[in-house]
């Protein structure tokens, strides 16, 4: 399953499963959806669309008096550069809307996607991203040289061209290594990503820079644990403004500090001091200052602190059985 899948759908409703009173099934065959007996269930949850199908399954849950929640993690209008641009502007943007418009209520990661979901549909919960931290993956231990990291996809060029230049000098300096998780050594685009960190070609790759192939999502936290320090670049577009904090949240799994850029949704942290917000395209000077001050590991305890208060998945999945319990006695 995809990450969205995974962090929005699979990992609260297991816990929601285990926590309350009820039972959930789950579909993830696209193919079968416009079949399965709506009739037997209180409530359908989906994310974003309900696929190639879902303008003979809106008709069908409208028909039975179903009614339905549309999760949404991030915003449907892509910037030209992301890959599935094409994609979205000729399918995926007007059924997210339409599966937003429609629905009983929408849930979403944060404030800022909440204001542009009410465009659409004012009956919107906001329920932050969390980890559940009794999963395998996210409880590894590894031991590793001293590590700098980054985890993420395959859309994200543009950010990490923000920390050209800045990363050797450091690594050379100080003696750690440069991870990064989420690789696909056949993509040309991965290899832009890795030139934006090293000014190099894989085949010149240099001994402080190491890879970590993509892999499943239940799986990839691992990765953290062969980290010492996060990196999050994030370019100040529209479309970012309405991600979420997630990679805060990962990093906190694992009690690390992450340096953040500064922008929309990271400054919903401004409070967490396990934080560091990179001012200026600078990230030379926090994470000197961090290495130097040998407290990454106090600072890490703080961020951990933090999002087990506001990240927390059980007190975010009991708003979320109130907000599914709404929906369908207000049906």
């Amino acid at each position: 399953m995809s990450g969205v899948s995974f962090h929005r759908l699979y990992t609260p409703y297991a816990r929601l499963q285990l926590d309350y009173d009820c039972t959930v099934d789950i579909s993830q065959d696209k193919k079968e959806w416009a079949d399965l007996p709506y009739e037997k269930y209180d409530v359908v949850v989906f994310n974003r669309w309900l696929g190639h199908l879902q303008y003979n399954i809106l008709p069908i849950l409208a028909k039975k008096k179903i009614p339905f929640v549309c999760d949404n993690d991030d915003y449907w209008v892509l910037p030209r550069y992301n890959p599935a641009y094409k994609f979205y502007k000729a399918y995926l943007k007007n059924a997210v809307k339409d599966a937003i418009h429609y629905a009983d209520a929408v849930t979403c990661t944060t404030p800022q996607l909440a204001e542009k979901i009410k465009e659409i549909n004012k009956n919107v919960y906001i329920l932050p991203n969390a980890i559940d931290p009794i999963q395998r993956q996210w409880n590894a231990e590894i031991e590793h040289p001293k590590t700098i990291g980054w985890v993420g996809g395959i859309s994200h060029l543009e950010d990490l061209k923000l920390l050209s230049g800045q990363i050797k000098p450091i690594c050379e300096k100080y003696g750690y290594r440069f991870l990064m998780c989420g690789y696909h050594p056949t993509s040309k685009l991965w290899v832009e990503m890795e030139r934006a960190i090293t000014g190099e070609y894989p085949h010149n790759r240099p001994k402080w820079f190491e890879v970590r192939e993509g892999t499943r999502a239940d799986i990839y936290g691992t990765y953290y644990s062969e980290i010492d320090i996060v990196l999050a670049p994030l370019t100040n577009t529209k479309f970012n403004r309405y991600k979420s904090e997630l990679k805060i949240v990962e990093a906190a799994a694992y009690k690390l500090p992450i340096l953040v850029s500064k922008v929309e949704p990271y400054t919903n942290h401004r409070s967490n001091l396990g934080v560091f917000f990179v001012e200026n395209n600078d990230w030379t000077t926090p994470l000197t200052k961090l290495i130097e001050s040998e407290k990454s590991k106090d600072v890490g305890l703080i961020n951990h602190a933090y999002c087990d208060v506001y990240h927390n998945i059980a007190a975010i999945n009991h708003t979320r059985f109130e907000v599914l319990q709404s929906v369908v006695n207000g049906h």
